[in-house]
């Protein structure tokens, strides 16, 4: 009897030590993953917490730290062009000072454009001007291109005086200099630049290096709305086939009026001097063509 006591008393002591000896294995392995957990915590906050820290000093949207200071944003339509994140080349201005130098007049210049895209109550495009720049008409004297030069070149050389007036944003997107766009001016597209006072107002004045088959929003396109191979392909409709298809920009040039105590532009004069080049019945063809515009803003 002693004997089967003491044998359910060393069953009962071995199957108390196998229980604590699972528990503490089990509890291991909850401290184990509990600290698995714990560093992989800490790693993705320690990863996350730069990026809130960033947007904690960034000022709201739509607000700026000083009146006269022009924090760029992008259209819809650039960030599509563009494709990558373009905001990053466009510069902040003050606009309490008058700009010196090449460097600041381009970003100056750019800046008063894409504010007055994102915030004028409204644009008026007051004149719209179409010349043939420097007379050029060369068909290779071929009496069929000839013609079709110059027909081309009525398509697009139209006098107006529409004083159409734009207050939607997108249609001031869309419409106002640059289309569909924002400026990208550098002081590398520039061959002449300045900055005068007229009372109130400052008026900057630019005019641009020879470039050739620029992209909407930047060198000659930053200071214009430029005419693209798919505009002049549509208004010849297939009438004659074209090869090697340049615009040749001569010197764009621009001016326009800032008031000084807002830094709100106010108006807005553009000369788009360029020669269309291409190859048509194995034929050099040169085209001049001139596009001035002038625009007021309102606030």
């Amino acid at each position: 009897m002693q004997i089967q006591q003491n044998d359910k008393t060393t069953a009962k002591s071995e199957l108390w030590h196998i229980f604590l000896d699972m528990f503490e294995k089990a509890g291991f392995l909850f401290l184990f993953f509990f600290l698995v957990y714990f560093a992989v915590y800490m790693a993705h906050t320690q990863k996350m917490s730069p990026l809130l820290d960033t947007a904690a000093l960034l000022p709201a949207s739509g607000e700026m730290s000083s009146a006269n200071v022009y924090i760029p944003t992008v259209t819809e339509s650039d960030a599509h062009s563009a494709g990558t994140n373009s905001e990053s080349r466009l510069p902040s201005v003050d606009f309490s000072k008058a700009p010196q130098g090449k460097e600041e007049i381009a970003a100056y210049y750019a800046a008063a454009l894409n504010r007055a895209k994102a915030n004028a109550a409204s644009v008026t495009l007051v004149e719209k001007n179409g010349s043939n720049y420097n007379g050029v008409v060369e068909a290779g004297g071929n009496a069929f291109l000839s013609s079709a030069a110059k027909s081309l070149m009525r398509s697009f050389l139209k006098e107006e005086t529409p004083n159409i007036t734009f207050s939607d944003r997108t249609e001031i997107q869309e419409n106002f200099i640059p289309r569909g766009t924002v400026s990208h001016l550098t002081a590398a597209d520039l061959a002449d630049a300045a900055c005068r006072e007229e009372g109130a107002y400052y008026i900057l004045t630019v005019r641009l290096k020879p470039d050739r088959n620029p992209q909407a929003g930047y060198g000659s396109g930053a200071v214009g709305s430029i005419i693209t191979k798919s505009e002049i392909e549509d208004a010849v409709d297939g009438k004659i086939k074209m090869e090697n298809l340049v615009c040749a920009y001569d010197g764009a040039a621009s001016e326009i009026k800032i008031e000084k105590a807002t830094g709100n532009l106010t108006e807005i004069r553009t000369s788009l001097p360029m020669y269309l080049e291409l190859t048509s019945l194995g034929l050099d063809c040169r085209i001049g063509l001139q596009f001035d515009e002038f625009w007021t803003v309102q606030w």
